[in-house]
């Protein structure tokens, strides 16, 4: 009998590690859903996913320290009717509480289209969320 529940605490054991959630999974829809907030142009969703003293540098190369200042940085491109933005995630990593996406974006801003790569490093805040501590844009070369 005894061999019988050990056996089957086993079994469900096993059964449990594979139906656990991956981090990295976790993390890429994090990063996809924010292209998604980014897309919809709505500035309160967009803002949901950075951190409170998140730093982001763009394509111009100029960085831009904390929630709000990057709140006013992108209120005026996402008001643009002609900014455009979508990006994939080609690859991503998870070390606890700390993480990264990779991969490349595209669109346009005023009627200039714009492509490159991108880094974000992630933070899971006390409540178990993903939020954006640094982002790193590149534009594609000649850009």
């Amino acid at each position: 009998m005894r061999k019988l529940i050990t056996v089957v605490l086993f079994v469900v054991f096993g059964a449990f590690l594979a139906f656990a959630a991956n981090p990295t999974d976790d993390l890429q829809k994090a990063d996809q859903d924010w292209a998604q907030a980014a897309g919809s142009k709505n500035v309160d969703q967009f803002m949901s996913f950075i951190a409170d003293d998140a730093y982001v540098s763009g394509n111009d190369g100029k960085w831009v320290h904390g929630k709000q200042a990057i709140k006013d940085l992108w209120s005026k491109m996402l008001a643009d009717p002609n900014f455009k933005l979508s990006w994939t995630v080609d690859s991503a990593d998870v070390s606890k509480d700390l993480g990264y996406t990779r991969g490349t974006f595209s669109g346009s801003m005023g009627n200039q289209p714009m492509s490159g790569s991108y880094t974000t490093v992630w933070k899971k805040d006390k409540s178990g969320k993903w939020l954006a501590v640094v982002d790193i844009a590149a534009p594609a070369s000649g850009q």
